[in-house]
């Protein structure tokens, strides 16, 4: 969803890694700018979790969310490059996220919200 709403702003998708794969999880480029994002997802995506097709508790997320919100801030503190979450729309996501808004804006991390019928909306 977040790859086809960035392409919709005429970014380019330079390359991106699936749920198990290790590294940057999207990056695309506009001109000369250049974007990374780290997804995460509402639950788990492998199969051999006694989680596994479940929703991550609020503890998850917070975890989760903490973990994108460290990779985000490196990818902006090493400059040139901007830094962007994608997370799901979900209450506990957007409960964690509300309360770092200033710092991330400060910080020029932008956040997508991926909705359930997958729409990506922007934080304001």
């Amino acid at each position: 969803a977040v790859m086809a709403h960035l392409e919709s702003e005429g970014w380019t998708i330079d390359s991106f890694a699936l749920s198990h794969q290790h590294g940057d999880d999207i990056v695309a480029s506009r001109g000369d700018q250049r974007l990374v994002i780290e997804a995460k997802g509402d639950g788990s995506s492998k199969s051999t979790t006694a989680r596994f097709g479940k929703t991550f508790t609020r503890n998850q997320v917070k975890t989760h969310v903490a973990v994108a919100v460290v990779r985000a801030m490196g990818v902006a503190s090493a400059g040139a490059t901007l830094a962007a979450l994608a997370l799901p729309a979900s209450q506990f996501h957007r409960v964690e996220i509300d309360r770092i808004v200033p710092a991330l804006q400060q910080l020029g991390i932008q956040v997508f919200w991926v909705t359930p019928d997958r729409s990506v909306e922007l934080q304001p």
